[in-house]
């Protein structure tokens, strides 16, 4: 029992410290977006622009997951590539308040993507081999929360605030120093060991290329990767580009869209918990239709009412399904669907190339917004999930297979 015991909470410790991590990071990834009205001040840039400026901090992101999970795969050692991809993000975050030019941002910008790539695929597959099969997509969605506690709904009324109060530039000063004690944290309380005794004497689960393209090979994988690609485009498109839509369409003050991003962000923390855990209950294919449809909804209304508290309360309501459906397709069907030995290059692939093709989407609206105007992002958003909404219809369920399988070894055991 004091095993058992010893093993859940460190279960709960790992939950609580990839939370952290992955809510600190995507503050330092969303920051960017936040501050970009006061930032238009200082540095003049066109939606174009601002456009690339996200659109390669993407790439670096979807280029660096996949090479780093397969690193992590094959040589072990991922509390101390964590460690220090958490460590250099937190660098890049705090340079960013030079910024004083285009090409500035988009170099410190697209290294910052590439070290906050690394981290969430090995932080998911860590805490899988750690997890208990039934509390899986529970710990999953508390460590996708993360992302909707810290960076949307307490981040954007801080960071706002301090912008304003302040400058710009103090604010990214305070979103780098969470990351940098993250990093500690992360240094003081993960166990490498954990993770890789077992690599070492199990020569059924050596990571090699013949396993990994033989997993890769699995119709859900390769179902994940063209949803990854169109949900992860209108996702980050849909960051980059609503703080500047709220305060130019909407009309709405610099702190005043803070309060609204944060609101938002209350009601994600909601989604980001009853998304997975509704998937534990109805499947993972009916839950990815179901909210990938629910996911057009906020971009259409926000087109059809730009300037209507109609459009603000959807937003509010219904738009943490855009954030929080990740879990569903990144993590929680591709790590039911291949072995524990490649779930992190598995989880990699997907989330890699989702964003490294869906980041042009970035591009793409940044020059439709010039020359159309803003609102041209939401049908792009829009248009992006009625495509994953259709994609969704040819997964395979894994969570009755998931079942079935950790059923098995009890009964042999009753035999025995």
């Amino acid at each position: 029992m004091g095993l058992k015991s010893n093993e859940t909470k460190y279960e709960s410790l790992m939950v609580l410290l990839f939370f952290l991590a992955w809510g600190f990071l995507y503050l330092d990834r969303q920051a960017l977006s936040i501050l970009m009205p006061l930032m238009l001040e200082d540095i003049p840039l066109t939606n174009t622009l601002i456009g690339q400026v996200n659109m390669w901090q993407t790439i670096g992101f979807a280029i660096s997951a996949p090479v780093f999970a397969v690193i992590s795969d094959r040589i072990g050692h991922k509390k101390m590539i964590i460690f220090w991809a958490t460590m250099i993000t937190s660098i890049l975050a705090f340079v960013t308040m030079f910024a004083n030019s285009y090409v500035y941002l988009l170099i410190i910008r697209t290294l910052l993507g590439a070290s906050e790539g690394v981290i969430l695929p090995i932080s998911i597959s860590l805490l899988a081999a750690v997890s208990r099969p039934k509390k899986l997509g529970r710990n999953m969605g508390l460590v996708y929360a993360g992302a909707a506690v810290i960076g949307v709904a307490i981040g954007p009324v801080v960071v706002t605030q301090l912008g304003e109060l302040f400058s710009w530039r103090s604010a990214f000063l305070f979103v780098s120093l969470p990351s940098f004690l993250t990093a500690l944290l992360i240094l003081k309380f993960l166990h490498e060991h954990n993770f890789t005794k077992n690599a070492s004497t199990d020569k059924s689960s050596e990571v090699n290329m013949k396993s990994i393209i033989t997993g890769l090979k699995n119709r859900n994988i390769m179902i994940c990767v063209f949803l990854s690609i169109a949900c992860m485009g209108a996702l980050w498109t849909f960051n980059s580009f609503l703080p500047l839509y709220l305060t130019q369409v909407s009309m709405l003050s610099v702190t005043r869209m803070g309060v609204i991003m944060s609101l938002f962000g209350i009601l994600t923390i909601f989604w980001q918990v009853f998304i997975p855990y509704s998937s534990d209950k109805l499947g993972r294919k009916p839950a990815m239709i179901g909210y990938a449809f629910l996911a057009m909804v906020t971009p259409t209304v926000l087109f059809l009412y730009p300037e209507s508290w109609i459009g603000i309360g959807v937003l509010v309501a219904l738009g943490g399904i855009i954030l929080a459906m990740n879990t569903i397709y990144q993590s929680i069907i591709p790590v039911e669907s291949v072995s524990p030995s490649i779930m992190a290059t598995a989880n990699a692939l997907i989330m890699g190339t989702g964003e490294l093709i869906g980041a042009f989407s970035i591009g793409i609206s940044g020059v439709l917004a010039d020359a159309y105007s803003l609102t041209a992002v939401m049908i792009v958003v829009a248009i992006s999930y009625l495509i994953a909404f259709l994609v969704s219809f040819a997964l395979t369920e894994t969570l009755k297979k998931k079942e079935k399988v950790t059923e098995e070894p009890l009964e042999e055991a009753t035999v025995n």
